[in-house]
C-alpha cells in the first residue's frame, strides 16, 4: 500500500479512538453531576448533539474520499509502461527508419526507389510523433494526476492531524465537569476546519484533474505526423 494512504489511514483509526475515548469521558462525568448542576448537563447534551452533526458532517466527506483513493503508483507504473511498452519500441523503429541508416538505396535505383525514400521518411515521422506527442502527452497527463493525488494526500494527512489535535485539546479541556462543553466546542471547531481542508484539497485536486483531461485531449486531437489523420502510406500509385 501507498504509504500516504496507509498513513491516512492510521490517521483515521486514531481520530475514530479519540472521538470514543472523548465520549465515554463525558459519559462517565454525567454519571456522577451532583444536584444543582443541571443546567450544566443540559449544556453538554446540547454541545454533544451539535459535534454529533458536525462529525456525521465530516465523515460524510471523508467516507467519499476514503472510498475512493486512488493509486499514484498505478499512475506511476501506467505512465511508465506507455514510456517502456510503446516510447521505445517505437523510437527504436524511427531510428531504424533513419535515410541514412537505410541499406536500401546502396542496392536500389530509379523510379521506384525515388518514390519509396519520401514515403519511408513519412513513416519515420510519424512513428517520432508517436513518442514526442502520444507517448510523452500520455505519460505526461498520468503524472499530473498522480502528483495531483500525492499533494492531495499531504493535505489530508495534514487536516486529519489537526483534527486529531483538536480532539486531544478537547480531552483536556473535558478534565472537569464545567470545562466539557468548552471542551466538545473545541471538537466541533476540529470538524468544521477539517471539512473545510477536505474541500480545499477536493477543489485543488479537481483542478489538476481537468487541467490534465484539457491536455489528453488536445494530445489525442492532434493529427500531426498523420496525413488525413491516418498512417502514411507504404507506396503511391501512377498513372
Amino acid at each position: 500500500m501507498n504509504p500516504l494512504i496507509q498513513e491516512i489511514l492510521d490517521l483515521v483509526d486514531d481520530l475514530r479512538a479519540k472521538f470514543d475515548s472523548l465520549q465515554n469521558k463525558i459519559n462517565d462525568a454525567l454519571s456522577w453531576v451532583p444536584w444543582g448542576l443541571g443546567w450544566v448537563v443540559d449544556k453538554i447534551h446540547d454541545a454533544w448533539d451539535s459535534l454529533v452533526d458536525k462529525w456525521n458532517e465530516f465523515w460524510d466527506s471523508a467516507e467519499l474520499i476514503f472510498g475512493n483513493m486512488g493509486s499514484p503508483d498505478a499512475l506511476e507504473s501506467a505512465s511508465q509502461s506507455w514510456s517502456t511498452g510503446v516510447g521505445s519500441p517505437v523510437s527504436a523503429q524511427a531510428g531504424n527508419a533513419d535515410r541514412a541508416l537505410l541499406q536500401s538505396d546502396d542496392h536500389w535505383t530509379g523510379q521506384a526507389a525515388d518514390n519509396y525514400f519520401p514515403k519511408s521518411q513519412l513513416h519515420k515521422t510519424a512513428m517520432e510523433k508517436i513518442q514526442t506527442n502520444y507517448v510523452d502527452g500520455v505519460s505526461g497527463v498520468l503524472d499530473t494526476v498522480r502528483g495531483g493525488l500525492t499533494k492531495f494526500y499531504a493535505g489530508l494527512i495534514t487536516a486529519l492531524g489537526a483534527l486529531v489535535a483538536g480532539f486531544i485539546g478537547a480531552l483536556a479541556a473535558s478534565g472537569t465537569i464545567v470545562g466539557i462543553p468548552a471542551g466538545i466546542v473545541i471538537a466541533a471547531g476540529a470538524c468544521l476546519i477539517a471539512i473545510g481542508a477536505f474541500y480545499t484539497g477536493g477543489t485543488l485536486l479537481k483542478s489538476d484533474c481537468t487541467s490534465a483531461q484539457t491536455d489528453l485531449v488536445a494530445t489525442m486531437s492532434d493529427k500531426t505526423g498523420f496525413p488525413g489523420g491516418t498512417w502514411p502510406p507504404g507506396a503511391i500509385l501512377t498513372a
